[in-house]
């Protein structure tokens, strides 16, 4: 094995190691994990400061992190909120629309439920982006499903971007790729880990 593919290598093994927890995860778990998740997001001066914020919206078939709860409270909020719609597979390219409630949803590429025909949200405008993950490093680095689309996404922005994840879905470093991109925090149940 080169040098080269190691990073790749890593993220794949570890990318298993990942979707079998999240697998292994009951309903019940899922919910009081998400629930502490997104406690700890609502007490972040960056999310409660911000006025406009991109989350997404979660497949919980894969156990991804409910962030319902945290889009009707930043509504409440008076704040403006945007879900990711994919615009292009090929490149991968992502776009941020307006979200108003869940009945303007529907179902695009690979299952996500996007806002697909609500007004476009200038990318510019954005103050926080929640960017998923599988897992992600204390170093920022995230290991996504190996599309891509937010690593394009967020290398034009200027917006503080948040990963949520399960605290055994954190590890002390992720190899990056030259086309990645570092989050400035990550969220666990039990801690806020901001990168330097």
């Amino acid at each position: 094995m080169s040098l080269d593919t190691l990073p790749v290598q890593i993220k794949e093994t570890l990318r298993r190691q990942f979707r079998a927890f999240r697998a292994g995860l009951s309903e019940e778990a899922h919910h009081r994990r998400s629930r502490a998740i997104v406690r700890r997001l609502q007490e972040l001066p960056e999310l409660r400061e911000a006025r406009s914020v991109l989350l997404y919206w979660p497949l919980l078939e894969r156990r991804e992190i409910d962030l319902r709860p945290l889009a009707d409270w930043l509504r409440q909020q008076g704040k403006l909120v945007a879900l990711p719609v994919v615009a292009c597979t090929d490149p991968p390219k992502l776009e941020a629309r307006r979200f108003g409630d869940p009945s303007q949803l529907e179902r695009g590429p690979w299952g996500l439920q996007e806002p697909r025909t609500a007004p476009l949200v200038p990318p510019e405008t954005l103050d926080v982006v929640l960017v998923p993950a599988l897992g992600v490093g204390r170093n920022g680095y995230r290991i996504g499903y190996g599309k891509g689309y937010y690593d394009t996404f967020l290398r034009e922005l200027s917006a503080c971007t948040i990963c949520p994840v399960y605290m055994e879905c954190l590890v002390d470093v992720v190899p990056p790729e030259p086309h990645d991109v570092p989050v400035q925090i990550v969220v666990t149940e039990q801690e806020v880990i901001r990168r330097s």
